[in-house]
């Protein structure tokens, strides 16, 4: 693999976590977070949503369909999440172990930003895309303020 085949794998990695982030999410009873966390959640949900779109159109500018990617760390972050939403938990428990989960999907997600904007010295046409790790990060700081 090459490093354009590499900045390829991370691309379609991100379009991968915005896609499975943004199935879970949608559909998803967060009840038992504060206002201001689910307020918070409903943003990033937002910058999910354009990140799927514009790694998608980038993908698309460079030839790779990246439909079925999956990312099986994703898959575990929103298992684990969806477990303990399920669980029968004081909610204030319940709040702060589904926070910390969300702490470390954000922290995923934005490790695959920064390998992007790595890799994409040489890639026109990302810094839309790439600004949105500004975002991504305060949401993040945001999470436990």
């Amino acid at each position: 693999m090459d490093k354009q085949g590499l900045f390829n794998k991370e691309l379609s990695n991100l379009y991968a976590i915005a896609k499975q982030t943004n199935h879970y999410f949608n559909g998803s009873d967060i009840y038992f977070l504060s206002e201001g966390v689910q307020q918070m959640l409903m943003d990033y949900l937002k910058l999910i949503c354009q990140t799927e779109e514009m790694a998608s159109e980038a993908l698309d500018q460079m030839d790779v369909n990246p439909t079925n990617t999956k990312d099986s760390i994703v898959e575990e972050i929103t298992e684990n999440l969806r477990q303990i939403a399920d669980k029968d938990l004081d909610e204030p428990v319940k709040a702060l172990s589904y926070q910390m989960s969300i702490n470390r999907l954000m922290g995923y997600h934005l490790a695959n930003m920064e390998n992007i904007a790595l890799l994409a010295k040489d890639q026109k046409g990302l810094q839309p895309l790439l600004a949105l790790r500004k975002d991504l990060s305060g949401y993040k700081e945001q999470l436990f303020a």
